[in-house]
């Protein structure tokens, strides 16, 4: 099994629905992109050759409101924009490496033991204190990548069971965007293509013109020996950029590109 190991994304196959012009959420912003996948959480869009991930808060409530008519997220999605998620049935526990240690189907109690002995990752807080600010954020790679340190955050499946684990710088303003954020960015696809091989999609480094509050562009995709996905992508929030690779026990098919 390996020691140090990456995934990501909402795994559906991509559809090929027509292309539809979309909002953010005070409506001055648009852009056309084809319909994906919804979790509850995040809505997946294809946006020409790339695939783009957005928090559904972050979209017009028109766009909210078309998304539950028309696609609305699994009743077992186990995500209420929350940490603990949500009852829903009953599922067996994920399988496969995730980063690190920590294993897909780990319970929270098994993931904070393995990340406070971690030689890998720095970061540790006091037990009573983490019904209060709980796990995202709190923990970072001890080692930079690309001079810049990145934190886990984690989301869980209905039953609390360890689903998806992402690795994101802190924010950096634009103009860190062309230098330490696309440092850290060329970094990670060296290590991730030393530990996955080859992408099965890949792309240029993002423009930040193409970025928008709350939205994550991805270039590249990997697939695990586990048939688990591997994505890496830039994002804006606010007016703060970050470069994210994204955990997930879902398998992503690659985008055909459009000629």
């Amino acid at each position: 099994m390996r020691k140090f190991t990456f995934i990501a994304f909402l795994g559906l196959t991509l559809g090929s629905l027509p292309a539809r012009e979309w909002r953010s959420a005070d409506g001055k912003k648009s852009f056309e992109a084809s319909y994906v996948s919804n979790d509850g959480k995040l809505v997946t869009l294809r946006k020409g050759n790339r695939i783009v991930t957005l928090s559904v808060e972050k979209l017009h409530e028109d766009d909210q409101i078309w998304i539950n008519t028309n696609h609305p997220a699994p009743a077992d999605s186990g995500f209420n924009g929350g940490e603990t998620g949500k009852p829903g049935i009953p599922q067996a526990a994920p399988k496969g490496a995730a980063f690190d240690t920590l294993e897909f189907g780990d319970t929270r109690g098994e993931v904070l033991e393995k990340l406070n002995t971690s030689t890998m990752v720095d970061g540790s807080v006091a037990e009573v204190m983490l019904a209060r600010v709980g796990l995202n954020g709190i923990y970072r790679t001890k080692q930079t990548i690309g001079g810049l340190h990145c934190h886990l955050y984690f989301d869980w499946d209905s039953s609390n069971r360890l689903k998806e684990v992402t690795l994101r710088t802190h924010g950096r303003p634009i103009d860190s965007y062309g230098g330490l954020l696309k440092r850290n960015w060329s970094e990670m696809i060296e290590l991730l293509t030393m530990l996955h091989g080859d992408p099965i999609n890949r792309a240029d480094y993002p423009n930040s013109d193409d970025l928008q509050d709350g939205l994550i562009l991805n270039s590249h995709l990997w697939r695990t020996e586990d048939g688990h996905s591997v994505i890496l992508g830039t994002g804006q929030e606010g007016t703060q950029y970050s470069v994210s690779v994204r955990i997930t026990i879902d398998r992503i098919e690659p985008v055909p590109l459009i000629k």
